[in-house]
């Protein structure tokens, strides 16, 4: 389960780490052949960045309210439930090595 927004922050450490691998690894030569698959992988992994990185930012505007509602805070106001397929979802294969520490 995704609990605090720390939680979302190392997610986000990890794919953003996840990113700058991939990045590095189009870079190599010899690696025009797998470049679209790369390039697909990247474009991804951005998305889901910024889907993290708006549920923190939803999370601390709905925390900053006098009343909090806590669906929408533990959801980021909705943009959770399209990156990991609801609150209660076990995390993706890219955020295992982070669990792990």
């Amino acid at each position: 389960m995704i609990g605090t927004n720390r939680d979302l922050a190392a997610m986000r450490d990890a794919v953003e780490y996840e990113l700058s691998r991939l990045r590095a690894l189009k870079s190599l030569p010899g690696r025009e052949a797998d470049a679209a698959f790369i390039d697909r992988q990247i474009s991804a992994l951005s998305r889901e960045r910024i889907a993290l990185t708006a549920a923190i930012v939803n999370r601390r505007a709905e925390a900053a309210k006098d009343v909090v509602v806590f669906s929408r805070w533990v959801s980021g106001n909705g943009v959770l439930d399209r990156v990991v397929g609801g609150v209660s979802a076990q995390f993706p294969p890219v955020y295992a090595h982070q669990r792990s520490l």
